[in-house]
């Protein structure tokens, strides 16, 4: 009879969890670096390591460490791999910053910048100016997250359609792209060895890089993941329930808690009537 592991910290936990399940390469990546953060199991030091944690990042972080943790233990548990259940663990509120997104007119200074970004080739042979507009109009306008976007090929493409399957939950997605956006990934196709869109063109530490310098010379604040959620704020303007549907979301409440830019939307929201000045 085989024996079982002997079980003793989250990191001995996390790669059998992770054995029997799809998951994407950052969500591995992800729940193996909380546990080892965290290290032993028991109910007192992950309490003191949430606490801890909760001076140094958001809320929103710590609560979902804390939800990985009591996965991953109770996971062990249910297998008999842990004799005891987590109970008492100290609950973390999460509050929420309201959610900001880049304006229409932001959005276009930004492509207006990245035409300014220079025709000097990188390394891989692509431009500047290229890979940064075509990143930017295709994060816009799929609403697709980084990893999917540096993935996408030639073959997603079909006339003025790109199909894919999302890392993260499996689901098919298809998007017309503007003609705009269509020059843009034939402008990075023409030179790309592997068939990817903007995957060879640098690495992703170095692509963050290049995209904080654009934004930094337009004087806007924010990361390529604004990309995401500005177009998808920009599609609830236009409809009311549009931009769950661009990200591609089963929930309606995480887009609307995380993802929209209300201050965008002043004239969609509820108001009440005006007390004062308003038809009686």
């Amino acid at each position: 009879m085989a024996r079982k592991p002997q079980i003793k910290t989250f990191s001995d936990i996390a790669p059998l969890f992770l054995a029997g399940r799809q998951v994407s390469d950052a969500h591995r990546r992800n729940v193996t670096a909380i546990a080892k953060r965290v290290g032993r199991i028991a109910v007192d030091h992950l309490n003191a390591y949430l606490l801890r944690r909760i001076e140094k990042v958001s809320g929103l972080t710590v609560k979902t460490e804390r939800s990985v943790c009591l996965t991953l233990w109770n996971w062990a548990y249910d297998q008999g791999l842990y004799e005891v259940a987590p109970r008492g663990v100290v609950r973390m509120k999460a509050r929420r910053k309201p959610t900001k997104a880049w304006t229409l007119v932001q959005i276009r200074q930004i492509l207006e910048a990245c035409d300014r970004a220079g025709t000097r080739p990188m390394w891989s042979g692509a431009t500047s100016r290229d890979f940064l507009r075509c990143w930017v109009l295709l994060a816009y306008e799929t609403g697709a997250r980084m990893g999917d976007v540096f993935s996408f090929t030639r073959d997603q493409i079909d006339g003025d359609t790109l199909a894919w399957t999302q890392s993260k939950t499996g689901d098919p997605l298809t998007r017309t792209l503007t003609p705009a956006c269509i020059e843009a990934v034939q402008a990075m196709l023409a030179r790309s060895p592997d068939g990817t869109i903007l995957g060879w063109a640098c690495s992703r530490r170095q692509a963050i890089r290049r995209m904080r310098e654009l934004l930094e010379s337009c004087g806007l604040a924010g990361s390529s993941k604004w990309l995401r959620r500005s177009g998808a704020t920009h599609c609830e303007m236009q409809q009311a329930g549009a931009g769950r549907l661009h990200l591609g979301h089963r929930s309606p409440a995480l887009f609307e808690s995380a993802y929209c830019d209300w201050s965008q939307l002043r004239t969609r929201t509820p108001k009440p009537p005006a007390l004062i000045g308003g038809d009686s």
